[in-house]
């Protein structure tokens, strides 16, 4: 029988952390359930617990592939191979909360017409520590949300509020298949803000659902995050030329938010090399095209390092890893999933 959800999870060298995630994912509370797991180039012991896995359970699909293609070419091939009519991503470190989930999934099935829905989450940091600060990343989105709890319907916002700033959590994310398949899948041209560059192209077609309760559990990893920020920030400013012309036409206001993310993300990038000056003028940037409380104290902490008031202390790799747990930018902040 064709399956009501398939589950896609991308691995790499996740003998010490896919199992939980696969868990996750069969405990959702559906019948006809596919999980297809991606094991891309995995040098680390990873594919024999992933076939041990398999054969216990006949709903977990195992694509094996002999070298590392990337995320995006991970997740399409995932897509690729799914038969469920909706999709939902899992990076193989996070975990779902299955009951709802499993709510979700009766919303898309009821509404055809949604193609995108994500949800709220937590974040798992390297002490241990448990935080729940969705709002505090992402101040425009809340606002918009406001006091709703539920399923919020974006409207016609969606794209507005997903391209000046990236508040999706990947993990938890469900999608259209055929929509994605008619969208050409994740672009294979981006090494990174691949997910946030899809959500973006999602949200022009068709309707995107909001959950306020968390329904993921998203982990923060320390990793050789110092070496990818300037390669990060290039993409991130990739996938805002991408889509300037059309918010320019239809949600300028849109692209004055994106194009303030693309500063603030250069400023950061500047302020981790210890470049205070750079990292002050793309501070500046920031607050001219979106001024707010959030831009306005970048800036001003910023100018503070030029004058010499305060240090400019580089973050931990445990502080960094905090970054990883937030999408590809927004609020100041660097990260991604």
């Amino acid at each position: 029988m064709i399956p009501r959800l398939s589950i896609i999870i991308p691995v790499r060298n996740g003998v010490d952390f896919a199992a939980r995630a696969i868990e996750s994912a069969r405990a959702v509370p559906i019948d006809r359930l596919e999980i297809i797991v991606v094991d891309d180039g995995s040098t680390d012991g990873t594919s024999d617990l992933l076939a041990g896995l398999a054969q216990a359970d006949p709903r977990i699909v195992v694509i094996r592939r002999d070298r590392d293609h990337g995320a995006s070419a991970a997740r399409n091939a995932g897509i690729s191979r799914a038969r469920a009519g909706i999709v939902c991503f899992l990076d193989a470190d996070d975990l779902l909360y299955p009951e709802p989930i499993a709510e979700r999934l009766r919303h898309h099935e009821a509404h055809r017409d949604v193609v995108l829905s994500f949800a709220n989450y937590r974040t798992l940091l390297p002490d241990g520590t448990i935080e729940a600060r969705f709002a505090s990343y992402w101040p425009r989105f809340e606002r918009h949300i406001g006091e709703r709890d539920g399923l919020v319907d974006l409207g016609a916002s969606a794209f507005r509020l997903l391209y000046g700033e990236n508040p999706v959590c990947t993990s938890g994310t469900m999608v259209r298949r055929e929509t994605l398949a008619a969208l050409g899948g994740f672009s294979r041209e981006l090494r990174q803000a691949e997910d946030w560059e899809m959500w973006i192209r999602l949200s022009r077609t068709g309707r995107v659902v909001y959950s306020t309760h968390a329904e993921v559990l998203h982990t923060a990893r320390p990793g050789s995050l110092s070496t990818d920020v300037e390669d990060r920030t290039r993409h991130v400013a990739m996938v805002v030329r991408r889509h300037c012309a059309y918010a320019m036409r239809h949600q300028p206001l849109a692209a004055l938010a994106a194009f303030s993310t693309v500063a603030i993300t250069q400023a950061e990038s500047a302020r981790l090399a210890n470049r205070s000056i750079a990292a002050a003028a793309h501070s500046f940037a920031g607050f001219v095209l979106q001024p707010n409380r959030s831009s306005g104290r970048a800036f001003a902490r910023s100018l503070a390092v030029v004058l010499g008031l305060r240090s400019n202390r580089v973050p931990t790799l445990a502080e960094r890893a905090e970054l990883a747990a937030r999408p590809p930018a927004g609020n100041g902040l660097i990260g991604g999933r």
